[in-house]
């Protein structure tokens, strides 16, 4: 009797220790599977960044294109005079 119990209880811890290991592991692979979704995320962002970037910056360039074409008195843009501001950044007046 005492043995059908230890047996019992010894498949029950088995079964019980297999579950949490499987589960774990389970989860580990899911933070692995959420920072590789993190990580493609920010890349893509980062990409269309630069696609804003590039269009504005073919936007400046057909802007200039057009202002010589019909002699325009207004002045052309130059790229060293453009200001890109970031998030959480300040503009003083003073700096310019």
């Amino acid at each position: 009797m005492i043995c059908r119990l230890a047996l019992a209880g010894g498949l029950l811890l088995a079964t019980g220790i297999g579950f949490v290991l499987i589960r774990n592991q389970h989860v580990i692979e899911g933070h692995a599977i959420r920072s590789l979704e993190d990580g493609i995320t920010e890349l893509n962002q980062e990409i269309e960044m630069w696609e804003l970037r590039i269009a504005a910056v073919r936007d400046r360039q057909e802007l200039s294109r057009r202002l010589r074409w019909v002699r325009s008195d207004l002045e052309e843009i130059e790229s060293a005079r453009v200001i890109e501001l970031e998030i959480g950044s300040q503009v003083n007046p003073k700096d310019r």
